[in-house]
């Protein structure tokens, strides 16, 4: 028989049930996916390839907000910065598919955040059918300074 504890607490046993709560309100199903960029200047005009053991969004998953985070102010005068996906094997999902062209003004100091925009983001469209893998790339010029974080929310689907 269920019975309320001394902290007020509704204890189920005997294969009492409880019942599902579906008006939401909580956080269950969404993920994160967090990368740090230490050094800017790493940053090549391609995206690299991943490595063995990187961080990926599965398969079918649906980006519901990407934010870049800026710890160390960028640098380079004509330089911009795309965030995009790939594949295991370095074949561009969406090339700017997280965002595209964010200009050296916009995180060029210290606590500056940018709110991602890119097709993939909030969009009408999922990762796809293969592990996405974040790529980066510069425009233009490469970065002379600079260190983020990335926080990508997903849901896994």
């Amino acid at each position: 028989m269920s019975y309320t504890n001394a902290d007020g607490l509704y204890i189920l046993t005997d294969g009492d049930q409880g019942v599902a709560n579906l008006t939401g309100g909580n956080n269950n199903g969404v993920k994160f996916l967090m990368i740090d960029i230490d050094d800017a200047t790493t940053i090549a005009a391609s995206p690299a390839a991943p490595a063995a053991n990187d961080a990926f969004i599965p398969s079918g998953s649906y980006i519901t907000r990407a934010s870049l985070i800026v710890s160390d102010a960028f640098a380079g005068a004509t330089a911009a910065l795309n965030i995009g996906l790939q594949t295991a094997a370095g074949a561009a999902i969406a090339a700017q598919g997280i965002d595209a062209a964010i200009a050296v003004t916009a995180i060029d100091a210290d606590g500056d955040v940018v709110a991602c925009d890119g097709a993939y983001v909030n969009g009408v469209v999922t990762v796809g059918a293969a592990d996405a893998y974040v790529s980066l790339d510069y425009d233009t010029a490469a970065f002379t300074a600079g260190a983020a974080k990335l926080v990508i929310e997903y849901i896994e689907v």
